[in-house]
Order: C-alpha cells, then sequence, then structure tokens
C-alpha cells in the first residue's frame, strides 16, 4: 500500500509544479519578450504594474482600457503581456498580430506559453501585477474595462 501511494504521489507531483503560479510575495523572474512589432519589451526592477491576459476576453478588457488613455493618462512603468500560445500560428501571424500593430501601446507577445507560465490568471478575465523590484505587492482580476480603468486611474493618480 505505501509503495502504490509513493508511486501516485510521484506520478502527481509534476502536475502539481507546473499548478503553480505568483502569489503576493513573490519575486518574479525578469521577463523579455517580443512585441507585435519586433521590438523588445521587458519586465525589468523598474516596471511597477503587469497586465496580462491568457485569454482573448482578458486581452480585449486590457485592450478596450488602453486604447482611450492619452501618454499622460497611461501609467508610468506598466508592461502589457499576452500569452497568445493558444491561438493557432496562422491566425496569429495574419491576423491578430497585425490587429495588434494598430494599436497605440505595446504588448509583449509569449507566443509558446512559456515565459508567462507563471503569471497568475483566471479564466476570461485581465490580470493587474502590482510591483516593487519585481517582488509582487498585489495581483487584482478585472472582468471589465471600467473597473481595470478605474483602478489604473487610481493608481496614477498615487505617482
Amino acid at each position: 500500500m505505501k509503495t502504490l501511494l509513493l508511486c501516485v504521489s510521484c506520478l502527481l507531483t509534476p502536475i502539481w509544479a507546473f499548478a503553480a503560479s505568483y502569489v503576493a510575495g513573490d519575486t518574479i523572474n525578469a521577463i523579455s519578450l517580443v512585441d507585435q512589432h519586433n521590438k523588445s519589451i521587458n519586465v525589468t526592477d523598474e516596471t511597477r504594474v503587469v497586465l496580462f491576459s491568457r485569454s482573448m476576453k482578458g486581452g480585449d478588457i486590457i485592450k478596450e482600457t488602453l486604447q482611450p488613455l492619452s501618454e499622460t493618462q497611461f501609467p508610468n512603468n506598466l508592461v502589457y503581456v499576452a500569452d497568445i500560445s493558444g491561438m493557432p500560428s496562422l491566425i496569429a501571424k495574419f491576423v491578430a498580430v497585425p490587429q495588434m500593430q494598430e494599436l497605440p501601446f505595446s504588448i509583449g507577445l509569449d507566443r509558446e506559453g512559456e515565459i508567462s507560465q507563471m503569471l497568475p490568471d483566471t479564466k476570461d478575465m485581465a490580470t493587474m501585477i502590482l510591483l516593487d523590484h519585481r517582488n509582487i505587492l498585489d495581483i487584482a482580476y478585472f472582468d471589465s474595462s471600467e473597473a481595470l480603468g478605474q483602478a489604473l486611474a487610481k493608481m496614477n493618480a498615487a505617482q
């Protein structure tokens, strides 16, 4: 019986390891991606906010929030990261990325899903991660662009 339990726990351990994501108090690894214009975009010690989407709905929430912002309204040290690994590569190449190129802000694209795998998310929501020297202060999830916009406005006012 003990052998059976040991075997089962060894088999399940890798599943649990992949299921883990960052939580408040963790330090995230530096992130380096290429944006929709093939320019480098990085999460560094200076980054204060990471907006993250893994789903189309989460991405729409972030895009609806950021599109109308002027440069003075755009939060300092904000990086938007999108995991597009679930999107078929032809759709990404010929439809999604060209549409993203029309946006007035950069999106760090994780095409393989490996770099952003530890970033927390909730189905069909946008994630906002507040950082201080890559240390996670808080993680919030938003199901509407209005709520995300209000949170970013409060942050901008505090700066």
